[in-house]
């Protein structure tokens, strides 16, 4: 596949050119005119993005603002405003800064549109804008392809083609920020095809260690993923899962409880709660905590019942 140089950032100097233009003439003892104070809160708010725009979302979260508020959505909500007053104010940036805005939420559909809207100005952000839509466009392709309802063999296998979709898309664009939303695409893909095993393995040979080698694989292969401690949790709560199970099975008053089997059960879980409990800064860090307590009362209140 071909490699993709294009950045899919707007030329920042474009917009303060723009601006400078509007305010130059401004004195600073004289308060500017009301429509100059619309552009340079644009210009704050363009600058807030542009700021954040080519982090990895990848392997991190998006950021907030001073108030705590996904920037993306901040953006959006100030644009929205920015709009109402002036209605035909540099269309063509807001309406590219929207379409990025959107595609870093994945609302593939309306970052289309307004690429669209950007793209039929004809204005200097225009090829940027159609670039921009022969990708997004190759992202829905991928998105949209449909997977067999019929046979279970062949859904995974549709899955497995997607994640070899996502995985080359990408490689294409590797270094822009299309690179980390194909990998938040693929990863997403990772986790549903576990999350499938999961939930047939009791129709599936080996069913059981099937989920297990689906959590090892995904905690590996997404190992900088911002998500990887939610998988943690997930793989320690299915090794709980599996201790409860266990214990229905196995009356832990009767002959046939093996404590060992349960206390194996327990360590493996409990080594997932644990390298998520050691993770300072972390908001996964007080829940594995909790669970790692609940873990704990659990085997103790059955050894009791075994004795």
């Amino acid at each position: 596949m071909r490699s993709h140089k294009f950045s899919n950032s707007f030329p920042v100097w474009l917009v303060l050119l723009v601006l400078t233009s509007s305010v130059g003439g401004c004195s600073s003892k004289v308060r500017p005119d009301p429509q100059y104070e619309a552009t340079g809160s644009l210009l704050e708010t363009i600058k807030d993005f542009q700021r954040l725009n080519r982090e990895d979302l990848y392997r991190f979260p998006i950021s907030k603002d001073v108030t705590g508020t996904n920037i993306i959505k901040a953006t959006l909500t100030r644009l929205d405003d920015y709009e109402k007053t002036h209605a035909n104010g540099m269309i063509d940036i807001v309406s590219f800064t929207k379409a990025m805005a959107y595609e870093r939420l994945r609302d593939y559909d309306r970052a289309l549109v307004y690429y669209q809207k950007v793209a039929q100005l004809n204005g200097r952000l225009g090829e940027q804008a159609r670039n921009n839509i022969e990708t997004i466009k190759a992202f829905q392709r991928i998105l949209n392809k449909p997977l067999s309802v019929q046979d279970p063999f062949e859904y995974i296998k549709g899955l497995d083609e997607k994640v070899q979709a996502w995985n080359e898309m990408a490689r294409s664009y590797q270094g822009t920020p299309y690179e980390y939303l194909a990998h938040i695409e693929e990863e997403r893909i990772d986790r549903a095809k576990v999350a499938f095993v999961e939930l047939n393995r009791s129709r599936l040979k080996d069913g059981n260690q099937l989920v297990i080698l689906g959590y090892s694989q995904l905690i590996t292969k997404h190992r900088l993923s911002k998500n990887l401690h939610s998988y943690l949790l997930d793989f320690g709560d299915y090794y709980v899962r599996l201790a409860n199970e266990y214990v229905t099975q196995n009356d832990p008053q009767g002959l046939s409880f093996q404590p060992e089997a349960l206390d194996q059960l327990a360590k493996l879980a409990l080594k997932y709660y644990t390298e998520v409990a050691h993770q300072d800064g972390k908001m996964e860090k007080i829940e594995a905590e909790g669970k790692i307590k609940s873990l704990q009362a659990l085997t103790q209140r059955i050894r009791k019942i075994n004795q």
